[in-house]
């Protein structure tokens, strides 16, 4: 009875083999940064607060936190200026351009704030990855050694966990 039930266990776990290497093979997690710049038109300005609200070309409105204030007190209601957000991720890979699901454990944020995205390029040299998330739209994200993600090819799903830091710089536009 052992010999036969110890046979069922080593044949699911050949039949099993091809599965996990394969999953072995997609990239661990890895650690990356998302940049977004836009110009716009400064609305308010609360120097106090560090807080800036700016119009965009097609009037959009957003307000930001500045966390570096080198440039603040140049900023003027009225003024141009140049919005730098910056923020940390983990990228994980959940599935494989061929359908294979990933086995390793998903890195998760502090604020639950994560996107789910299709890999649409990679620049190898540059680390630089375009993800396409289920709204259609299309981020980049740098990774920060691009060596983790040789593995990483078109067609990918991954799941981008963000960081609750966000890093903001505004500039006057010249």
């Amino acid at each position: 009875m052992k010999v036969k039930v110890l046979g069922v266990i080593v044949g699911a776990l050949i039949a099993a083999a091809p599965l996990v290497s394969s999953a072995a093979s997609l990239p661990a997690p890895f650690e990356g940064s998302s940049t977004l710049q836009a110009d716009g038109v400064v609305k308010s300005v609360d120097q106090a607060n560090h807080s800036v609200t700016v119009l965009d070309a097609r009037g959009g409105e957003a307000s930001f936190t500045i966390t570096d204030t080198r440039n603040l007190s140049q900023i003027k209601q009225g003024g141009k200026v140049h919005v730098r957000m910056m923020r940390n991720a983990v990228i994980s890979v959940t599935q494989g351009a061929n359908g294979q699901a990933a086995a390793a454990q998903i890195a998760q944020s502090n604020t639950g704030q994560s996107v789910s995205a299709l890999v649409e390029s990679v620049d190898h040299v540059s680390g630089i990855m375009a993800l396409k998330g289920a709204n259609g739209s299309v981020f980049h994200i740098q990774g920060r050694d691009p060596a983790k993600i040789t593995g990483l090819t078109p067609g990918m799903q991954v799941v981008v966990a963000f960081a609750p830091q966000v890093s903001v710089a505004v500039a006057p536009v010249q």
